[in-house]
């Protein structure tokens, strides 16, 4: 990446588009203090939203979460080589238990959290990676996500990841009934000629802000990554061209 550095070799959740495309896109307004990259792997979201908040004049403090050992000590010597190290911290956890930590009054809420969840099938080949991915897809999909995130954001605090596409209406209506409220949506093709692959989703955290979130406010919209390989498409190196060392 242009300012930092990633090693990736120990981590279930390696550096790659879905990740990239997130933490690109997940809104950071400089006026967080305190977010989250839940399922951090090898802290490439933390990594983003660290340089983000700090270039937007922000100073937040970002965690990176992960239930994986080799992955949270990988992050935690990536956090350690960049230039924000003093504000970026990786802990072994799971989404659950923050949220049973605030329930309990011994946590944190966050203004911002941001997740590219693991997508895992039947199927996926047995091997150390296919487990760690299978206990994540259980601790950490984008349903556990939005089950969770009232008790973990702050008032008017935002949630943004990204899921398959085929599950976007699905989602949609298990965050509202979860009481967030939908403010950004991005259907993501690999080019112009396929269907959406991808889904982002960024949502808001009304219980107790000062303001009420109206649903009127969603914004959709489209994000096609190429024209043919390695052809970008101007919104896709809009969107990431502050990261890639070749764009």
């Amino acid at each position: 990446m242009k300012r930092f550095e990633v090693n990736h070799s120990r981590s279930a959740n390696k550096v790659g588009v879905d990740g990239v495309m997130i933490g690109a896109w997940a809104t950071v307004s400089g006026m967080e203090h305190r977010i989250l990259d839940a399922g951090c792997g090898c802290g490439l979201i933390a990594l983003m939203l660290a340089q983000r908040n700090a270039d937007a004049g922000g100073d937040a403090i970002v965690e990176g979460i992960d239930i994986e050992p080799g992955a949270v000590d990988e992050a935690s010597g990536n956090f350690s080589r960049s230039e924000w190290s003093s504000r970026l911290v990786a802990m072994e956890s799971d989404f659950s238990l923050l949220a049973d930590a605030v329930k309990s009054g011994m946590g944190y809420r966050y203004d911002l959290i941001v997740s590219n969840p693991p997508f895992f099938h039947a199927g996926a080949d047995n091997t150390a990676s296919g487990r760690m991915l299978a206990r994540h897809a259980g601790a950490l999909s984008p349903e556990a996500l939005l089950g969770e995130a009232t008790g973990l954001l702050s008032p008017g605090g935002r949630l943004a990841y990204i899921a398959q596409s085929t599950d976007a209406c699905s989602l949609r209506q298990y965050g509202e009934i979860n009481g967030l409220t939908l403010s950004r949506m991005a259907m993501v093709r690999g080019n112009h000629s396929t269907a959406p692959k991808r889904v982002m989703m960024e949502w808001i955290n009304g219980h107790g802000a000062a303001n009420p979130i109206q649903t009127a406010e969603l914004k959709e919209e489209e994000i096609v990554i190429e024209y043919g390989p390695g052809e970008y498409t101007p919104e896709y190196i809009a969107l990431c061209h502050e990261f890639y060392l070749r764009m």
